[in-house]
């Protein structure tokens, strides 16, 4: 609050002043909360919601559809009296500043109340001075109880009276649930956020929401649902991830994906995407892993092909975890090494990131020491060539004695991954100092013991996998856990 001390309380003269006195992206959450409110309103009127008082039976009639939408529009109104930085709720605000607030509601009242009366308070000139008079007028009405008793609910446990029941008005009602619904479907992670919100909200029936406003919300859910998919990008959430890759049960390859972390306590922070195929014909239910069929792909000339098929898979994955909304660094894909003596790919990975529209520095992919020190000319051009152009790649079984760093900083490498015998030795760890000091980014792997994992955390890798870090897991089950992880 003291950096605010000198902060001058605005004086609004009219809606629309008032209305951009609020931060971005509260104007954005109400234009979406009006569009709801009035999709849940019209819903309402016809099952005769709300209508068990006489106040009720005023409000809800279908002449007031319009004016519910404005009652979205305007029911944060009263943030705009406050710093921008208070008019967003914060989890570590003091209990002063929770009071502050919390007090949009009754000073939004008061606000839409002067701005009604403004013909009437200009005469008076009593400026800066909120008063309410009072009215019988049912417009401004329902707007005022909007704005004061949003937050209200049906238990008594909202704010800022503790109303509860059908002390609440049924238009507040409405629009505390239209602002509940928009705000749990723009911040969970998912890849179905509305459907999600829609069964939380379904969960708190007969506490925060009483049973007939759940009937209202259940007859209007494909008329919120084409709301929010209105506004889809607004609320920074996208619907299910449509895959580029069909990933069959019974298909013959694929990824599995093993848990890279960022310290012994087991933080997951990226994924090592492991290669597969499966169709063993002597031994059923067993897969194989990219060294043993390298060859034969190479020699039936698929392995540009496969390496594209699983370049693909691992998009997918990574636009999965973005709709997400999950806190996740890269997906490391282990390539065959023999990929990048195949001539220049850089046309089929500059189409892949137009097909799937994902983050390309969170796509890394491995290159192992040997096939950088074996390069020729031409191998060497086309893998410089990637680098220019933003293809990711990781040095993979590094030894510092074998390749100088100051060579592959020229050539444009950024990630390096040190070969596993070299873990537990001082030499190593001075050595990630120094790679870390010179710009790269250290990767660890091999960490089958736990020693080996607080090794490598401590000397500073930026993450590291092995059997400890967890075992291999499908796409799916990578979204499930860190969904899970994250709630």
């Amino acid at each position: 609050m003291a950096d605010n001390l000198n902060w001058k309380r605005k004086e609004y003269e009219t809606w629309d002043e008032a209305f951009r006195g609020l931060a971005p992206v509260i104007r954005q959450q109400s234009v979406r909360v009006a569009a709801y409110t009035q999709a849940l309103f019209v819903q309402a009127c016809a099952g005769s919601f709300g209508t068990k008082t006489n106040e009720g039976a005023e409000r809800m009639q279908g002449k007031y559809a319009d004016l519910a939408y404005k009652c979205g529009m305007y029911h944060q109104l009263g943030k705009a009296l406050v710093p921008p930085e208070y008019q967003l709720w914060a989890s570590d605000f003091t209990e002063e500043e929770q009071a502050v607030y919390r007090k949009y509601t009754t000073d939004g009242r008061l606000l839409v109340a002067t701005l009604q009366e403004r013909g009437v308070r200009a005469k008076e000139k009593r400026k800066g001075e909120m008063i309410e008079m009072p009215t019988e007028n049912i417009p401004w009405l329902m707007i005022r109880e909007s704005c004061e008793q949003h937050m209200e609910r049906w238990d008594g446990s909202g704010y800022p009276a503790g109303r509860r029941g059908n002390a609440i008005s049924p238009i507040a009602q409405l629009v505390g649930l239209a602002k509940e619904l928009d705000r749990l479907s723009a911040e969970t992670k998912s890849e179905n956020p509305f459907d999600e919100a829609l069964q939380t909200i379904f969960s708190q029936e007969g506490t925060l929401w009483s049973p007939e406003l759940m009937e209202v919300l259940k007859g209007a859910r494909s008329k919120c649902r084409a709301v929010y998919n209105k506004y889809i990008y607004y609320t920074m959430t996208l619907p299910k991830t449509v895959p580029l890759v069909e990933k069959r049960k019974d298909r013959p390859m694929g990824l599995a994906y093993r848990p890279m972390v960022a310290d012994p306590e087991g933080t997951v922070v990226a994924y090592e995407a492991i290669p597969w195929f499966g169709g063993i014909a002597d031994r059923p239910g067993e897969t194989e892993g990219a060294a043993e069929v390298a060859d034969m792909l190479e020699r039936k000339d698929l392995l540009v092909d496969v390496s594209f098929y699983f370049l693909y898979e691992a998009a997918d994955a990574l636009l999965r975890i973005e709709n997400c909304k999950l806190e996740v660094r890269h997906i490391l894909l282990q390539m065959m090494p023999q990929f990048y003596l195949q001539g220049t790919q850089l046309q089929r990975f500059n189409q892949l990131f137009k097909d799937q529209p994902i983050d390309r520095n969170k796509l890394l992919l491995t290159i192992p020491e040997d096939t950088v020190l074996q390069a020729n000319k031409a191998t060497t051009e086309i893998i410089e060539r990637y680098l220019r152009n933003g293809i990711r790649l990781m040095v993979d079984n590094y030894h510092p004695d074998k390749l100088p760093a100051d060579k592959l900083k020229a050539m444009g490498f950024l990630y390096l991954r040190l070969a596993p015998e070299l873990h537990l030795k001082q030499e190593t760890a001075s050595a990630i100092t120094a790679l870390r000091q010179a710009g790269f980014t250290v990767l660890g792997g091999g960490a089958d013991s736990h020693d080996a994992l607080a090794w490598l955390t401590a000397c500073g890798v930026d993450c590291a996998s092995g059997t400890i870090t967890g075992l291999t897991v499908s796409e799916d089950e990578l979204i499930r856990d860190s969904l899970a992880r994250e709630k």
